[in-house]
């Protein structure tokens, strides 16, 4: 009666073979597989560190430039004491020379464009009163009905 109980089988073993396997792999290749994994880790490592490296640098930079800010703030916070300027600030730079001298010419040519607008004005308005009315042409002819000629 033990024979009829033990009759299901277990599915969930999984079947294997009873042979060993004799495929042995190639040395070389093996170290050769070894040495690229080992490659990529340490180029991953020192791409690491290169992250590293760089984000604290651009945190330097950029608390550097919030205490730069800080301090032109402060600068122009504090009320100077000294109230002539000094001679470093009073002379300009050739690009600001050459603004205030474009600045300038602007100027000109504005102020020589409104005399030669207002000089041809007045030429227009001369013109309109030195010329006499024009009598307008009217043609006083009746229509004529019926049919119209070509001409």
């Amino acid at each position: 009666m033990m024979a009829d109980t033990d009759t299901t089988i277990d599915t969930t073993q999984q079947v294997t073979s009873k042979v060993p396997s004799t495929s042995v792999k190639n040395p070389k290749r093996v170290a050769a597989g070894k040495a690229i994994a080992e490659k990529r880790r340490l180029a991953k490592e020192e791409q690491k560190k290169k992250m590293a490296e760089a984000e604290s640098v651009l945190a330097n930079e950029n608390l550097r430039k919030a205490q730069e800010e800080a301090k032109k703030a402060d600068e122009a916070v504090e009320v100077p004491q000294k109230t002539t300027p000094s001679p470093a600030s009073q002379t300009l730079t050739i690009t600001q020379w050459l603004s205030v001298i474009g600045f300038g010419i602007s100027l000109v040519g504005i102020y020589y464009k409104r005399e030669e607008i207002k000089m041809s004005l007045s030429k227009l308005k001369s013109l309109a009163r030195a010329a006499p009315a024009l009598p307008s042409v009217v043609d006083k002819t009746p229509k004529k009905g019926g049919i119209r000629s070509m001409a």
